[in-house]
């Protein structure tokens, strides 16, 4: 009897062996508990404070700078309870704090400019590692690329590098952080000449869930360079990053923006479609921007359509391939040559921008092939009938549509990064800013918004920017659905195994 049941014992140790070994991830129920210890800044301060370096801050939430240093664009991606902020004031803090707080289960938490809106992040408790002071741009003496550490934001960039003659692919909005979009592939107006931010990526100074500090690129940890280019929220934080930069030609952009009443709706997508085709807008017209807003000096119940064009060249060249828009009569027309740092003003998406404001935002979003002109049709409806229930939402609702030139993120073979969405051509996304007792309400036009999206192209499953995810999506259409997650989830067991990184749409949920 005892060599029957030492022997059943030893099966199923076997067994329980070959399961975790080809299981990318050890499941939870066969893992000691990873449970997050409460902190206070003093006990911080006690246990690290000597060893970070000068100018490091370590405070809490009584402290004047906790608003600031916490805030994120949408109040409802709150972390649930940030207990401690330590502000770096090297690249080297950071592997200091991460490695104090895995060695005492503590839950962290890196923070650059607040800009993602996932509902994810909400569950965090912990220490944030507020990266802002690391802003230093490095032109390297090659000129090709740049040292950019990981508090860098668009609008910092931008203008470095403009003001001395170079460029290098960013997000659109100037109060966005440059890494953090990076990592999720990083879309931006420069895509149709040099793809997206991750793709210009030469190497990456990571600090892993364990606090060791590593180069990642094609030449080390190639594995990981792969995954950082797509999902990196899922791998590391990225202290600094070695990226490509560009001689910038074009001295101006041209910009034109539109203001169309709604009977011209669908004039307008029809023209779109016809000049976008399916990832073929010119890579010199580096974004279309469009949005369907209420406008109370136009009307206080008819929302009307803006659109935004930036070309990085000549009025004129730019005015050949806007002619199916000036065609179309508008309420207002305005144009001009601008500074690629002044763009940003004429686009309204500068750091002092309303839409850097932070509010607390209900969204949802996907990608488009094309325009489905009656499904925005149905949108468009669907706004004002909801604008006409709540009035008072008006000021802080909006559709929203992105074009970006994809010719370059095309011409890159997918096999090279972990994002997934090069055959996708149009972002498009809702975002209503609701007080808590309309929250109900608002998630529910969120949701009936996409629901028209996605039934606007049958056949075509559903597809998420990881940057704009809002926390209600699939991880298949956030990484993809031809094996990307295996094979992340496969890395995460090697370089994260204890899944330390799992705030922002993680590959691993428990």
């Amino acid at each position: 009897m005892h060599s029957r049941v030492c022997s059943l014992l030893a099966s199923g140790l076997a067994l329980l062996s070959n399961l975790v070994s080809s299981s990318p991830i050890v499941p939870h129920y066969f893992r000691a508990v990873d449970v997050s210890r409460a902190v206070s800044p003093k006990q911080v301060q006690n246990d690290l404070g000597r060893t970070l370096s000068k100018g490091a801050l370590i405070f809490g939430p009584s402290s004047p700078a906790f608003a600031e240093a916490t805030g994120r664009w949408s109040t409802r991606s709150m972390p649930q309870d940030i207990q401690v902020v330590i502000e770096v004031a090297q690249e080297s803090d950071v592997a200091k704090i991460v490695k104090y707080c895995y060695q005492n289960s503590i839950d962290f938490l890196a923070y650059s400019r607040g800009h993602g809106s996932s509902s994810t992040i909400s569950k965090f408790r912990g220490i944030e590692i507020n990266l802002s002071k690391l802003t230093k741009i490095t032109i390297q003496p090659d000129k090709k690329s740049a040292l950019f550490q990981g508090g860098v934001y668009a609008d910092l960039s931008i203008k470095k590098l403009w003001n001395d003659g170079y460029i290098a692919p960013t997000g659109s909005n100037g109060c966005v952080g440059l890494l953090g979009p990076a990592l999720g592939g990083g879309l931006g107006r420069y895509q149709g000449q040099h793809g997206l931010i991750s793709d210009n990526f030469i190497s990456l100074n990571v600090v892993l869930a364990n606090g060791t500090a590593i180069t990642v690129s094609t030449k080390s940890n190639s594995d990981l360079f792969w995954a950082m280019k797509g999902a990196g929220h899922n791998f590391g934080i990225v202290t600094s990053a070695y990226i490509k930069i560009y001689p910038r030609k074009a001295s101006t952009w041209h910009y034109h923006n539109y203001v169309w009443s709604q009977d011209k709706l669908e004039k307008v997508f029809e023209a779109l479609d016809k000049f976008q085709g399916k990832g073929q807008i010119p890579a010199l017209m580096g974004v279309n921007f469009g949005q369907f807003s209420i406008e109370p000096d136009i009307s206080k119940t008819e929302a009307v359509i803006i659109w935004s064009f930036a070309y990085d060249g000549p009025a004129a060249d730019a005015e050949k391939l806007l002619a199916p828009f000036n065609a179309i009569p508008a309420i207002s027309s305005t144009k001009d040559d601008v500074s690629y740092p002044d763009l940003l003003v004429a686009q309204q998406t500068d750091i002092n921008s309303a839409s850097c404001s932070s509010q607390p935002y209900v969204g949802s979003t996907t990608w488009l092939q094309t325009y489905n002109v009656s499904s925005q049709r149905e949108i468009y409806k669907l706004f004002n009938k909801r604008i006409a229930q709540n009035p008072g939402l008006a000021p802080g609702a909006r559709v929203f549509f992105e074009g970006y030139s994809s010719k370059a993120t095309q011409a890159i073979d997918p096999s090279t990064s972990s994002y997934p969405h090069r055959d996708e051509y149009l972002l498009v996304f809702f975002a209503v800013a609701a007080p808590p007792q309309l929250e109900g309400f608002a998630r529910a036009w969120a949701d009936k918004t996409v629901d028209i999206w996605h039934a606007s192209q049958p056949g075509r499953r559903r597809a998420t920017y990881v940057n704009y995810a809002v926390g209600n999506e699939s991880l298949e259409s956030i990484y993809g659905y031809d094996g990307q997650l295996s094979r992340l989830r496969a890395l995460k067991a090697k370089y994260d195994p204890r899944n330390k990184f799992r705030w922002y749409n993680p590959i691993v949920t428990y």
